[in-house]
């Protein structure tokens, strides 16, 4: 087969290295190739990495795609590795049945692209590109991809094969663990009630490994969750992540906040992560039970506030605290069904966070202004900037996070830390129907052996994103 023009943008071997259903995705790949330009050469089924490499040696060709059965890479990816590595080209595998697991080994053991089975045509051929400059000595990243380490050995893509929803994901945090997910290679359901905004998080993730899929729902609806799983299982067919990052803040004290705003807080901060877990969490129960587990991840948003206490702030503090323990039960109740449960208290520069200010505005008219613009941009010189708490969030998702659950993290401002849970003090014997004179000599004794509270923080105070 040979696509049409005088100019190719590369040439293609493509076979397959055993059962035939999977001539059929191959052959679906090399049509997608030609229509895009490429000349593809394709050698049909039962290859072996020696005729494949032959065949990329006689026709000069930029790179060997593969399509394989879970188990067939095992026993061939190393020396076709090693041909492609002797010829100087590159190799992309693919596979319908290729896990989570499968693609990180792959990329691991240096497959420069790896794509399974809700690989986007898009995802597909951006990745393809970056591999054929690559080989022909060009930039290492495609004009789209400049900003990004490439897609092929030392980019790192360890949710390559994953299913994430991402809740307030149109703008500040919520977009940039939506674009670092992306990055990572992630499929990315993006929830958000501002439409507009998330059409622009979706164009903005056009040039990542990963893809988004954009659902415009509002969290607080108690259909909400079931309306995102379903997109999610519509669109990937598996889910195996969640960031619960929907947030908004209706400032102040006890003695001025009304029910009104009480029970938006309360729903959006508090109720939504809870029926998130509850409806989500079945879905991995249901799956674990079929035997057909996915390693699940879900990461709650809770605060400072939440765990120190704010000023001013006594609902919103109450609600972020309660996310933090609803992330220690939810680790607990899941944890037989597969799934991590944690949290993460961000402080970042966001929409609620004005008294945090503005980036400095040093850079020149461009940067500084897209700065205040997008919160979520990525600026390194500012630690406030939200794109710093994202690869957090990632890792969190990932399989290096596998045995860590029902913990909170604060990441931000150039820190991260992991605080501690509540503990218990030192005990003290409790009389009997304990008079006041007994109250009096013992309690004080009691609250002086503990540890004291931490400060309450204020507006001013960076932590108190």
């Amino acid at each position: 087969m040979t696509g049409p023009g005088p100019a190719r943008p590369g040439k293609i071997v493509i076979g397959t290295l055993g059962l035939d259903q999977h001539e059929v995705g191959a052959m679906a790949i090399g049509q997608i190739l030609v229509r895009h330009g490429y000349e593809v050469i394709y050698l049909g089924r039962f290859n072996t990495p020696q005729r494949l490499a032959a065949a990329a040696e006689q026709e000069d060709a930029d790179l060997i795609g593969v399509s394989v059965h879970s188990w067939e890479y095992a026993a061939y990816a190393d020396e076709l590795l090693a041909r492609c590595r002797d010829l100087g080209i590159g190799l992309v595998v693919g596979g319908s049945v290729l896990t989570e697991k499968d693609q990180a080994a792959l990329l691991a053991r240096g497959a420069d692209a790896v794509f399974g089975p809700y690989a986007s045509e898009a995802t597909m051929l951006r990745q393809i590109e970056a591999v054929v400059r690559r080989v022909r000595g060009g930039d290492d990243d495609p004009p789209a991809l400049a900003h990004q380490p490439g897609p092929g050995p030392g980019r790192a893509m360890p949710l390559a094969g994953r299913v994430v929803i991402v809740t307030g994901a149109a703008h500040g945090l919520g977009r940039a663990y939506a674009l670092e997910l992306c990055r990572q290679g992630a499929a990315v359901v993006a929830d958000d009630i501002d439409e507009a905004a998330l059409k622009e998080v979706t164009d903005a993730a056009a040039g990542l490994p990963g893809s988004v899929h954009a659902i415009a729902c509002d969290i607080t609806g108690a259909d909400a969750p079931r309306t995102l799983l379903d997109a999610a299982l519509r669109r990937y067919g598996q889910l195996h992540g969640l960031v619960a990052n929907a947030g908004l803040l209706r400032s102040g004290p006890i003695l001025q906040l009304t029910d009104s705003d009480l029970r938006l807080l309360l729903d959006v901060h508090l109720t939504a992560p809870f029926r998130l877990l509850r409806v989500i969490g079945g879905y991995w129960r249901a799956e674990s039970k079929a035997g057909r587990g996915v390693e699940a991840s879900a990461v709650l948003t809770t605060s400072a506030a939440g765990l120190y206490g704010f000023r001013a702030e006594a609902a919103y503090s109450a609600a972020k605290a309660a996310v933090a323990m609803l992330a220690r039960v939810g680790a607990d109740e899941l944890g037989r069904y597969g799934a991590t449960v944690n949290a993460v208290a961000p402080v970042a520069r966001t929409r609620l966070t004005p008294w945090l200010g503005e980036a400095a505005a040093d850079h020149g008219a461009g940067p500084a202004a897209d700065a205040a613009a997008d919160p979520a941009a990525d600026h390194g010189d500012d630690p406030l900037a939200a794109g710093h708490v994202a690869p957090v969030i990632a890792w969190l998702l990932g399989p290096a996070a596998r045995n860590v659950t029902g913990r909170v993290l604060e990441a931000g401002n150039g820190q991260v830390s992991a605080p501690s849970a509540w503990q218990p003090g030192p005990q003290f014997p409790l009389p009997s129907l304990m008079s006041p004179e007994a109250a009096d000599a013992l309690l004080p004794r009691v609250l002086a052996s503990a540890v004291p509270p931490p400060e309450m923080l204020a507006a001013q105070d960076p932590r108190g994103a």
